[in-house]
């Protein structure tokens, strides 16, 4: 077996020896002693891939330390996926991997993030998620494979390390106070804004993209380390086509930390990544990859899209099936369910409604009156019965974007949480909608059976292929949601193309919601 060429001085096991010339050495020494400058008792590190000495900002134990600080509140923000046979999966391929690192010294960790757009990600240390949403674009045990190699890549090279030094020079004060990129997301900005938003993090971490010569590092590290854990380093390219794929289907605009924002353009990408699979060799003496049928089969039964635990709209109707709560909007205003708050605007986008918990209690008008206790009120804070349930309700005037605005307030308390709906309308116009907001807010109600068998939710599911069959015949078949382009999309074929008979293809499955069935409870 030929030895793959590896990014690394280290030898041993299916790496290369890469020699430096004199001249990088003392380059990266003159580097260290420039930045030492600014860096004062940081120093410098032989970095574990290319072995050249740096300047860093972040001792490894600080680096493991950062990651596992940055990972609590993530993985409290975003959730991750309750799936043991997937997690195992999951993290046993991720383990296979990482025994090919370049950088075997610290332990990798991987994880199912519970977010529904597809992408992946590496916190500093060694932690590595692949998101929910990631797993649908998937057609081989291959791409997954690469998937993770880019990420232990990324870990491997210490990117995130380097990303903070790149920025003292510019500005030595903000680097001094731990400021910084501490992750950076692959394919969605949802994840950006998540950790740029967490000021509470500590060292007050801030979102930061990698340079694109340290994408094309990670992406040739995960190849190399697929190739030696017995995994075609091609995949790469194509799930690099899938993604630019499934960016023009979507049509997702190019902005904050998107992939297409963070990453060399996908048709450079991929074109580069099929050249250097090329000049690599897959180990064959391990274990062969799963088929595609055994390999999909770990992902039938995964949430499609917002799971119907954080509650679905159904028309005009707002149900949560574990709050086991229900209510509803005006008809034809634009809705939008966020991890914060439910929310409806006007058509004319004069007024607002925004539903949000925002206590632990069992007394309504106890926390109108916590309130009142912050603002001047117009009216109220007085109590009444809602159906079952005790309210309180209370106005109050505000000045907003330059002019004075209404708010119709009230608060619900169930199962000791408390509920604001707050109506929001300029005072000029408050009164066309005054009905409106009264009877969204008296809507609010416990869920009914009758509302639990209204809510779905989609899940991925494999099917097998008839002989002579079609994309679109098997869709119908099946009860397919997906379109036929975004079918085609997720299994990696053309939308005319016939299907070889018995062929596992996923589809977009709705079916109902077992959620839990609430129970109204007093306190005395």
């Amino acid at each position: 077996m030929r030895q793959i060429p590896m990014l690394s001085t280290r030898q041993g096991k299916a790496y290369g020896q890469l020699s430096l010339p004199p001249s990088a050495l003392f380059g990266g020494l003159m580097v260290c002693l420039a930045f030492g400058l600014f860096i004062g008792p940081w120093g410098c590190a032989r970095n574990p891939v290319s072995g050249r000495p740096e300047a860093v900002l972040t001792s490894e134990s600080a680096e493991i330390e950062q990651g596992n600080r940055l990972a609590q509140v993530i993985e409290s923000e975003m959730g991750l996926v309750q799936n043991p046979g997937l997690e195992a999966y999951l993290s046993q391929l991720g383990q296979r991997l990482a025994n090919h690192s370049p950088r075997a010294n610290i332990t990798y960790q991987f994880r199912l993030a519970d977010i529904p757009e597809a992408n992946a990600f590496a916190l500093p240390g060694g932690r590595i998620y692949v998101s929910r949403g990631l797993l649908p674009l998937l057609n081989s045990e291959d791409e997954l494979a690469a998937v993770l190699g880019h990420e232990i890549g990324h870990v491997a090279a210490r990117h995130s390390v380097r990303r903070q030094t790149a920025s003292v020079p510019l500005a030595p004060l903000r680097i001094a106070a731990a400021l910084g990129g501490a992750t950076a997301s692959i394919v969605s900005p949802r994840l950006g804004q998540l950790v740029a938003g967490l000021g509470q993090l500590p060292g007050a971490f801030a979102m930061a993209a990698y340079s694109r010569d340290q994408e094309r590092e990670a992406d040739r590290l995960g190849q190399q380390i697929a190739a030696a854990a017995g995994f075609d380093p091609m995949a790469l390219s194509v799930f690099t086509d899938t993604l630019a794929r499934e960016d023009a289907l979507n049509k997702k605009p190019e902005r904050g930390h998107s992939f297409l924002v963070s990453h060399p353009p996908s048709p450079e990408r991929s074109v580069s990544a099929e050249e250097y699979a090329q000049g690599l060799t897959i180990q064959t003496e391990l274990p062969a990859p799963l088929d595609r049928k055994a390999f999909l089969r770990h992902f039938d039964g995964i949430v499609l899209g917002q799971p119907a635990l954080e509650g679905v709209f159904v028309d005009d109707r707002f149900l949560h099936p574990e709050l086991g709560i229900g209510f509803s909007f005006p008809p034809n205003w634009e809705t939008s369910n966020t991890d914060s708050s439910v929310s409806a605007r006007s058509p004319d986008g004069s007024a607002d409604l925004i539903v949000e918990l925002v206590a632990k209690s069992s007394s309504a008008l106890e926390a109108a009156e916590e309130f009142a206790g912050t603002v001047k009120l117009k009216s109220g804070p007085h109590a009444l019965r809602v159906g079952q349930l005790d309210a309180a309700e209370a106005s109050v005037v505000v000045r907003i974007r330059g002019e004075n605005s209404q708010l119709a307030l009230t608060w619900f308390a169930y199962n000791d949480l408390v509920y604001r709906f707050t109506g929001i309308a300029p005072v000029s116009e408050f009164a066309k909608v005054r009905a409106d907001f009264e009877k969204s807010a008296r809507s609010f109600h416990l869920l009914s059976e009758a509302e639990r068998s209204d809510i779905f939710e989609k899940k991925l599911r494999v099917v097998e292929s008839r002989k002579s069959e079609n994309l679109a015949e098997l869709g119908q078949r099946s009860g397919n949601q997906w379109s036929l382009a975004q079918t085609a999309l997720a299994n990696g074929v053309q939308e005319i193309e016939q299907l070889p008979p018995d062929w596992p293809v996923k589809i977009a499955h709705e079916e109902p919601y077992p959620g839990p069935r609430a129970t109204l409870s007093r306190t005395p």
